[in-house]
């Protein structure tokens, strides 16, 4: 299975917060022949199980990593032409102005920018703090009716970002947060497809979680896991104006991120740490003072709770249209968790 790609497939998928129906079909492609089952539930997310052939197995452990991204989405179309739209999760508005767009209607691709008001028209060349108000997408028509044929209210929206392949394995593309986990399960997949695992696998890609991780707890429900662990991006901090004493020195290409916190299981992360170090892989640790922000959140309060790990992918530049990953690090994750698989 080559990483690169699988990478330069999944990642120019469009799949804003319930949006995930097309990136969903590609993945059961990818994963029919290394599991047992697979169903997609209500909510969205694609569940994949692979049973032990160990009859004294009675454990699941559900590896989880969502497949949604953030975007915008279309809430009105002016009698110009011109049409408006909210964010769909955590959207910097900021990077926005002057962007080239898609918004899917469909089967079809529109093309559009992002418009604002320019800098010399603006009063003294004021520059206020943005509002979703100051910002409009121009797809070149200015008649309403034209506009409604091609687009509805709801339609999701991205930022039309090509995927770009730098140098020392490096990609950056919009949605490495967090297509990167997924295609580190893909590939934790891939390298146990032979073996006998020591428990009941279920790999998760959840839906939703960028508005509110829930698609992780309704996976939780259905798997009923006794361990889960999640994969997502972190906060690499290798670039000029990061705080490290604050964010933790995490550097792209060094291996993933284990974190430690109140709110993660202290064994499973110790279990991570110490595969590691036994593969010869190199990792980085952050302290989390409160909540991840990830799947492992829901999972752990979901039902009567399981125990519950995160191994996170240094990520620079995260919702931006311009995230970077390293190709070395999704595939140490995938190293490390199919290791995990193996053990009883």
């Amino acid at each position: 299975m080559e990483l690169s790609r699988i990478v330069k497939s999944l990642f120019q998928f469009i799949s804003p917060s319930g949006n995930e129906e097309t990136i969903a079909k590609t993945l059961k492609e990818y994963v029919v022949n290394y599991v047992d089952s697979i169903y997609q539930d209500a909510i969205g997310n694609l569940i994949c199980t692979k049973y032990s052939k160990d009859p004294q197995t009675n454990k699941t452990i559900m590896f989880v990593a969502h497949m949604d991204e953030i975007g915008l989405m279309v809430t009105y179309i002016e009698e110009s032409g011109y049409i408006r739209f909210t964010r769909i999760g955590g959207v910097d508005l900021m990077l926005l102005k002057g962007r080239n767009v898609k918004i899917v209607h469909g089967d079809a691709e529109i093309l559009g920018v992002i418009g604002t008001t320019p800098i010399h028209m603006r009063r003294n060349g004021n520059n206020k703090d943005l509002e979703e108000s100051d910002l409009w997408i121009d797809i070149g028509i200015t008649d309403k009716e034209e506009v409604e044929k091609l687009i509805s209210i709801g339609d999701c929206i991205v930022i039309d970002a090509p995927l770009v392949e730098l140098p020392n394995q490096l990609i950056s593309s919009r949605a490495c947060d967090n297509k990167a986990g997924v295609v580190s399960l893909i590939r934790m997949l891939d390298l146990v497809k032979d073996d006998v695992v020591g428990n009941n696998i279920v790999l998760v890609f959840s839906a939703q979680e960028e508005v509110g991780l829930r698609g992780a707890k309704t996976a939780t429900y259905s798997a009923s896991p006794d361990v889960c662990i999640a994969v997502d991006v972190a906060h690499a901090t290798d670039y000029p104006t990061v705080n490290k004493s604050k964010y933790g020195d995490v550097r792209i290409g060094k291996g993933p991120v284990i974190p430690v916190g109140s709110d993660l299981t202290p064994y499973i992360q110790k279990e991570l740490k110490n595969i590691s170090q036994n593969l010869g892989l190199d990792y980085q640790l952050v302290a989390l003072s409160g909540c991840s922000g990830t799947d492992a959140n829901a999972a752990q309060v979901t039902m009567a709770g399981c125990a519950t790990g995160l191994i996170s992918i240094p990520c620079r530049y995260m919702h931006s249209p311009v995230e970077v990953v390293s190709l070395s690090d999704i595939e140490n994750v995938a190293q490390i968790l199919a290791e995990f698989c193996r053990k009883k």
